[in-house]
C-alpha cells in the first residue's frame, strides 16, 4: 500500500475538473441569462458594490474549498500513515524501538502516579546468527516474522511488543508484577519450543525479566532486564531469568 494518498497526476486531474466545472458554470450562466439579470439588479441597487463576476467567483470559491478540504483530509491520512510507519518494524510489523521507548516512558510516569508497577521482558533469539549463516537472511527474516506472531499469541492487547534491535525483542507489560511477567515469559518459551520454524526447525529464546522499582528510570529498568537476559544466556540459553527467579533446568 502506497502511504502517499495523492500524487501530482491526481492533483492535476482534480484541478482540471475544477477548471471544467467553472467553465461549465460560466456557459450555464450565459445560457440562463444570469449575467443580464445580475446587471439589472445592480442598476436597481446602485449602492451595491457587486460586479458581474460574482457568480463565477462564488463557484470558483466553492470548488477550491472542496479541493482544499480533500487535500486536507489526504494530508491527515498521509500523516497518520507516516506516523505508523515511523513506529513500526518493517520485517515483523511489531512496534520499533522508538515506540517501545515511548511506552517505557509512559508506563514509568503512570506508575509514579498510580503506584502500580509494570514489568519488561527482554528477549533474545538463541543462535540467530547461525540461522542466518546456515539458511540465509531470507529465512532469518521469516523466523523473525514467525517469532513476532508467537509473541502476539501470548502477550495481552495492552502490552507493547517491539523489536528492540537485531534479534532482540521487548515486551512492556503495564500493571504487571514480577510473577505475572515470569509466567508470561515461561508461556512464550514453551510456545516457542512447540512452534515449527521450518527450515530453521527448533528456535529458542533467552528471556530476562525486570519489574519497576521505586527509583527506576526506563533506562535503568531495561538495564536490569538486560542483566537477567545475560544470566539466561550464561545458564545455557532457552531460559527465563528474573531478578528473584533462577534459571530452570534445560528441557
Amino acid at each position: 500500500m502506497n502511504p502517499w494518498p495523492f500524487s501530482a497526476r491526481r492533483i492535476r486531474k482534480e484541478l482540471t475538473l475544477i477548471l471544467l466545472l467553472n467553465l461549465g458554470c460560466y456557459l450555464l450562466f450565459i445560457h440562463w441569462g444570469l449575467f443580464e439579470k445580475l446587471d439589472v439588479w445592480l442598476h436597481q441597487h446602485p449602492a451595491s458594490q457587486l460586479d458581474e463576476v460574482l457568480l463565477l467567483s462564488f463557484t470558483l470559491a466553492l470548488s477550491m474549498t472542496w479541493f482544499a478540504i480533500r487535500r486536507l483530509r489526504e494530508a491527515r491520512q498521509l500523516l497518520k500513515a507516516l506516523r505508523r510507519q515511523a513506529e513500526r518494524d518493517d520485517i515483523t510489523g511489531l512496534a520499533n524501538r522508538r515506540r517501545a521507548n515511548q511506552a517505557l516512558q509512559r508506563e514509568t510516569e503512570r506508575s509514579c502516579r498510580s503506584g502500580r508497577r509494570y514489568s519488561v521482558l527482554l528477549i533474545d533469539l538463541d543462535h540467530f546468527k547461525h540461522i542466518n549463516d546456515s539458511h540465509g537472511h531470507l529465512v532469518g527474516d521469516k523466523v523473525l516474522q514467525r517469532f513476532g506472531q508467537v509473541l502476539r499469541q501470548r502477550a495481552r492487547q495492552l502490552d507493547t511488543i517491539a523489536r528492540w534491535g537485531g534479534e532482540e525483542f521487548i515486551i512492556v507489560c503495564p500493571e504487571t508484577e514480577q510473577d505475572g511477567a515470569l509466567a508470561l515469559a515461561e508461556s512464550i518459551s514453551q510456545l516457542l519450543r512447540e512452534t515449527d520454524f521450518d527450515p530453521a526447525l527448533r528456535v529458542t529464546a533467552s528471556i530476562g525479566v525486570a519489574t519497576l522499582a521505586d527509583d527506576d528510570t526506563p533506562d535503568s529498568l531495561v538495564h536490569r532486564a538486560d542483566i537477567c537476559l545475560y544470566a539466561a544466556k550464561q545458564a545455557g540459553r532457552d531460559q527465563v531469568v528474573g531478578e528473584n527467579h533462577s534459571p530452570a533446568a534445560q528441557p
